[in-house]
């Protein structure tokens, strides 16, 4: 695969010092907030007094919103507080917060180094920190340098031999490479949409990197010239009686991989003489769950927990609104995908649902952690805000869950402490962190020093109610708003309906000033807008002040902090050419972002559509919300632009220079 301008372009400006933020001085030691200065001149991301503070636990070499830490005896955990904008240092043997380092930016994940420095992303202003840890845990860290990466960076991890840290971005769809001791990048190659969790496997050969949307894993060669990009197919067969008799020639989707797992090879623990595993899904009593004996755990596995989605085919009306479940599985069923590293393939080749909608399944997986101990992994659901420990020792261990525990509210990071016997979860929607010892299912919870600023603290309520599950006032299968928007995001797919195929749109940064609302632009407001649309989930309703508290999320939820890599000179261009009135382009989407508030035929020729009139959508955030059009026949914004299978402006004329320059407008939106 080629390197394309997220990557290469960037290796070539970050180097240059044009795009990369380079390195600050380092603060007092006794400063509590990480300076946010200019970053003109490189002083250096190398430790500045090595060998005294924490270090790494262990030799896992992947981040997390919550890792752990060791000085001397006491084990800490460092804590990644998108919200408050900062990095929570916790006593877990005492189970206190000794410190607090605040931010110029809302950490996604952190990982300790191998000399025990700590590494941040900063999704909200596209960058990556360096931290020092100071001989005394209990004080704040101490800036070391920034350096700036393709947008929204998410997942980090060391390669094997420490000199390389790696970084995804989320909207920048890339996989960075910076130099361990300097920040300065190594090589950046462009993915898929919506990259999240990235690991190292066994051999150091290759990072797996898990994606929010698509049933895709990303293999990246580390080692060759190159850095070839190769994808994994999740995609599975179904597995019921019903499905038996269907056609079965294509296979489900999927999406919400957040997360990421591997088998661990360490000494089984005296801890792990148990009972038999419980059924699937059954929550035990806190006296009987107990772990079982361990079998050694299978090498060279990764572990992906997703979801499986059918979407319905696009070509037929459905009955019910969004997919078609004649096949005997929900629309949305968990999953942990197992996949063989070396081999590069997927052993998880069905789903199967062994219960009902509404039976707290995790449908939002978010953070996993492998027990070495016990053969198990550990995985946290948002919607049901519970953490389920899963046997890894079969196709999928969805369907082998062993115990569960409810957690605070927005369950995001999970660390393991094997030889401790115990688990330690980060809840970010209640700020409190958890200690779940392993050994009598007992939990103790601590309430870190929230301090979120204003504008986060406003949409906390609403952020709980998109991301809730199994709630029958929202849909009646347990599907939440984020199911099919993560992050605010759209799902990629393209449903079907009962009036014929529907593509999920963006709802971050594009919610608010863009009604009337739906394809069909019925709804004039977001109150009616969400009414219909609990209606056609089969929900009955969310009223009141939690109505309004989702609808000012929806209007204010937290956009990607976009990056215009292409040429000045093609943006301007393809500017004029989107106002040119002979293109059509400006008419309707007023002066680009906006919107003319009624519907158009646009000539649309999907077999299973009743009516050809749509509302125009806005277009801010396009170049990241491929497929295009209602039914998704455009895989591509050139797709869109050269089509002839519309009569939605006026564009198939335009040369592939001028195609290249519209293109670079529409991303800039």
């Amino acid at each position: 695969m080629r390197r394309v301008l997220c990557g290469a372009m960037w290796v070539g400006l970050l180097a240059a010092g044009v795009a990369g933020s380079g390195c600050t001085e380092t603060p007092s030691p006794t400063t509590a907030t990480v300076k946010s200065t200019e970053l003109a001149a490189q002083k250096g991301c190398e430790r500045k007094t090595p060998g005294v503070g924490a270090t790494r636990f262990s030799a896992l070499r992947q981040g997390g919103a919550v890792v752990l830490a060791k000085h001397k005896t006491t084990t800490y955990a460092y804590v990644a507080d998108e919200d408050s904008r900062a990095i929570h240092t916790v006593d877990v043997d005492k189970k206190e917060e000794v410190a607090k380092t605040s931010l110029p930016g809302a950490p996604a994940q952190v990982l300790v180094l191998a000399d025990g420095r700590i590494a941040a992303t900063l999704k909200n202003t596209n960058e990556v920190i360096l931290l020092e840890p100071d001989a005394d845990p209990a004080k704040p860290l101490m800036e070391l340098c920034k350096r700036e990466v393709p947008a929204e960076p998410f997942g980090l991890a060391a390669n094997n031999d420490d000199t390389n840290l790696l970084v995804t971005s989320g909207w920048g769809k890339a996989l960075t490479s910076l130099n361990d001791k300097t920040l300065e990048p190594v090589f950046a190659v462009d993915l898929p949409r919506e990259p999240r969790s990235v690991i190292v496997d066994d051999s150091g050969e290759r990072a797996f990197v898990s994606h929010a949307v698509g049933a895709k894993l990303s293999v990246i060669d580390l080692n060759s010239a190159k850095h070839e990009v190769r994808a994994i197919e999740l995609g599975v067969e179904r597995s019921s009686p019903v499905a038996s008799r269907l056609p079965n020639d294509r296979l489900r989707g999927g999406g919400q991989g957040y997360a990421l797992a591997k088998s661990v090879s360490e000494t089984t623990t005296e801890d792990s003489i148990g009972e038999k595993p419980p059924l699937a899904g059954k929550a035990l009593p806190k006296a009987a769950a107990k772990p079982q004996p361990a079998a050694p755990m299978p090498k060279g596995r990764i572990f992906v927990p997703m979801v499986t989605v059918e979407p319905g085919d696009p070509n037929v009306r459905s009955q019910a609104y969004y997919g078609d479940s004649r096949d005997g599985l929900p629309k949305e069923a968990p999953i942990v995908s197992v996949i063989d590293a070396g081999a590069e393939r997927s052993m998880t080749k069905a789903v199967m649902s062994l219960g009902t909608p509404l039976t707290e399944e995790c449908i939002l997986p978010r953070a996993a952690a492998v027990r070495a101990s016990t053969g198990t992994m550990f995985v946290t659901c948002l919607g049901v805000d519970t953490l389920v420990e899963l046997d890894t020792r079969g196709s999928d261990p969805v369907r082998l869950e062993r115990r569960r525990w409810k957690m605070p509210a927005g369950p995001t990071g999970v660390a393991m402490d094997d030889a401790g016997n115990r688990a330690v979860v980060w809840s970010q929607f209640d700020a409190q962190l958890s200690i779940v010892d392993l050994r009598d299912s007992g939990i103790e919870t601590i309430a870190l020093a929230y301090d979120p600023p204003a504008e986060v603290a406003e949409l906390a309520r609403g952020r709980r109610i998109f991301h809730t599950t199994d709630d029958l006032r929202i849909s009646n299968d347990g599907v939440a708003c984020a199911s099919c928007h993560p992050d605010g995001r759209d799902d990629a797919f393209t449903w079907s309906t009962p009036e014929g195929p529907r593509q999920t749109i963006m709802l971050a940064g594009r919610s608010s000033e863009t009604a009337p609302y739906g394809w069909q632009g019925k709804h004039g407001d977001l109150k009616a807008y969400l009414g219909n649309t609990f209606s056609r989930l089969g929900g009955s309703g969310v009223q009141g002040g939690e109505l309004e508290s989702l609808i000012k999320y929806l209007e204010k939820m937290p956009a990607p902090k976009k990056q215009d890599l292409a040429l000045a000179s093609d943006v301007a261009s393809g500017r004029d050419l989107f106002m040119d009135a002979t293109l059509g382009c400006a008419g309707c989407h007023v002066a680009g972002p906006g919107v003319d508030k009624t519907t158009h035929n646009v000539g649309s020729k999907a077999v299973a559509d009743i009516d050809t009139k749509f509302d125009t959508p806005s277009l801010m955030f396009v170049k990241g919300t491929a497929p295009y059009f209602h039914d998704g026949r455009h895989k591509t914004l050139d797709d869109m632009l050269s089509s002839t299978d519309s009569e939605m402006g006026h564009t198939q004329h335009l040369t592939a220079r001028q195609r290249q320059a519209l293109a670079a407008f529409l991303g800039s939106m």
